[in-house]
């Protein structure tokens, strides 16, 4: 159900920036300006983190937020680079490259501004992350003016001419879901006690892959994907009830999502009986055990599988079955840490 992934945070479909956690972005000064600056005696110098080669100035991604899908977004960088003839000199630094507003931010000599604009950029998908593009950053007029008066030489730098070209690799600390599946196989021996007690599990819109034991599957319709398995969540609007005829009595677990982060399977639980429908709302109903399952991670197609993950019942899914199929308080048939099944997941981001 949808209101079980809102409850966890889940996507519902729309266009989000997602945090970029690491990458590197290449500055190359345009060949006739790195031609003037030599013959003007002006040296380039790397700052911090940065590394210089030539006409190339590499600075680390420290952070920022982008749209994997469009490349839309900020970027932060660190370190920087340094313009010097003889006494004189300027640092550019905390430069920022905003796909967003087609713009390079940044301090001069310490003092924050809008350093360069661009008409365009371009984006190519790389595995789980991005490499934007841009062909020819122009310097604000202001900008221009003030490192040729700082350097000495007020016509080196040309507002209209091209100042330097950006290309910038980064990966996302996560993916949005484009599509998977979610598969439950219940355990045999936690069945055959509900089976006991003429308890029979029933598929909600969730296709049966196999009866012995039973298991099924169904479509995520949302979720997050951690490339490096250190979260993420994923939900589907099918689940199963747990349905006894005589007298008739329905346990119903809807909406079945998985969290990797909580380590926790969720579900929108009910009662049914001949007193009436209680609805007992969205939360865990059994704890996730990744220790013995298997887990690989695809760069290249974007995908991310764990199967085999243990899930064993929470407190108060096992006293829902109680209350519903035992036969009193002191025969319970199921208790918590008893194991409901296998969950398996098969997520591929955008």
């Amino acid at each position: 159900m949808l209101s079980s992934l809102l409850t966890l945070g889940l996507p519902t479909g729309l266009a989000r920036a997602e945090p970029v956690v690491k990458g590197k972005t290449r500055l190359v000064l345009a060949r006739t300006l790195a031609t003037a600056l030599r013959r003007g005696g002006v040296q380039v110098s790397k700052l911090k983190q940065a590394t210089l080669q030539g006409r190339t100035i590499s600075l680390p991604v420290a952070s920022g937020e982008v749209d994997v899908a469009s490349g839309a977004g900020s970027i932060e960088l660190e370190g920087g680079f340094r313009l010097a003839r003889g006494a004189r000199s300027v640092a550019l630094t905390a430069l920022r490259l905003d796909t967003a507003k087609r713009t390079l931010w940044g301090k001069v000599d310490g003092r924050g501004t809008k350093i360069a604009s661009f008409a365009a950029y371009t984006v190519e998908r790389v595995g789980f992350g991005d490499q934007v593009a841009v062909a020819a950053l122009l310097l604000q007029p202001d900008v221009a003016a003030q490192l040729g008066r700082e350097l000495g030489k007020p016509r080196l730098f040309r507002p209209a001419a091209p100042f330097a070209s950006v290309s910038s690799s980064f990966k996302p600390q996560f993916d949005t879901l484009a599509k998977g599946t979610l598969q439950l196989s219940l355990d045999p021996g936690t069945l055959a006690k509900l089976k006991a007690a003429e308890v029979v599990p029933q598929p909600f819109e969730a296709l049966t892959v196999a009866s012995e034991p039973p298991t099924y599957a169904a479509s995520l319709i949302g979720g997050i994907v951690y490339p490096d398995l250190r979260g993420g969540s994923a939900g589907v609007e099918a689940g199963i009830r747990l349905q006894r005829e005589t007298p008739r009595t329905v346990v119903s677990w809807l909406g079945l999502s998985v969290s990797l982060e909580s380590n926790k399977v969720f579900a929108d639980s009910s009662l049914g009986s001949p007193a009436g429908s209680s609805p007992r709302g969205v939360g865990p109903i059994a704890a996730l055990d990744l220790s013995g399952a298997t887990a690989r991670v695809d760069p290249g197609k974007r995908t991310v599988t764990i199967t085999g993950a243990r899930a064993t019942l929470e407190a108060s899914a096992a006293a829902l079955l109680n209350e519903a199929f035992a036969k009193g308080a002191a025969q319970p048939l199921v208790a918590a840490g008893d194991p409901l099944g296998e969950i398996s997941l098969w997520m591929t981001g955008h």
